[in-house]
C-alpha cells in the first residue's frame, strides 16, 4: 500500500475513535438520564422526613427511579465499553466525591435545621445535591472525555 494511502487510512481510524469516544461520553452524561438520576437522588434523600410507613414508599420509588435511569441508559447505548483502568478511577473518584457532597449537604442542612429552626432538613439537602449534581454535569463530562481519550 503506498504511504498516503496507509496515512490516508491511520487518520480514518484516529477520526472514527475520537467519534466513538465522543459518542460514549456524550451518552454517558445524557441530560435524560442526569435528570433521571437527579430526581432518584433527591427522592431517595427526601424520603427520610417522611413518616414511617411513606418514608419506605418513597425510598423505593427513588431507587426504582435511579435502577430506571440505569436500565435506559445500558438499552439506549449505542457504544458499549468496559471501563479502562484510568476511566474506572475517575468513576471511582467521581462516586467518592458525590458521597462527600451528600454528606456535606446533609450535615450542613442538619445544622441549618438546628439553627434556624427549619423542618424537613433531609429535603433541604437533597435539593442541594441535586441542584449541585446537575451544575457540575459539564466540567464532569470534559474530564471524563479527557480520560477516556487518554490525555
Amino acid at each position: 500500500m503506498p504511504s498516503p494511502n496507509a496515512q490516508e487510512s491511520l487518520d480514518t481510524i484516529h477520526r472514527l475513535g475520537r467519534r466513538t469516544v465522543d459518542e460514549y461520553v456524550d451518552h454517558t452524561f445524557a441530560r435524560r438520564y442526569l435528570l433521571l438520576s437527579a430526581s432518584a437522588v433527591f427522592v431517595v434523600f427526601a424520603s427520610f422526613d417522611l413518616p414511617a410507613p411513606w418514608d419506605r414508599l418513597v425510598l423505593s420509588a427513588g431507587l426504582g427511579i435511579a435502577v430506571l435511569a440505569a436500565l435506559l441508559a445500558h438499552r439506549d447505548a449505542r457504544v458499549r465499553r468496559r471501563l479502562a483502568g484510568a476511566e474506572l478511577g475517575w468513576s471511582l473518584a467521581a462516586a467518592a466525591g458525590f458521597l462527600v457532597l451528600c454528606v456535606a449537604f446533609q450535615v450542613a442542612a442538619a445544622v441549618l435545621a438546628v439553627t434556624a429552626g427549619l423542618p424537613a432538613h433531609h429535603t433541604l439537602g437533597a435539593a442541594a445535591t441535586a441542584l449541585t449534581m446537575v451544575a457540575l454535569v459539564s466540567p464532569l463530562r470534559a474530564g471524563f472525555r479527557a480520560v477516556v481519550r487518554g490525555r
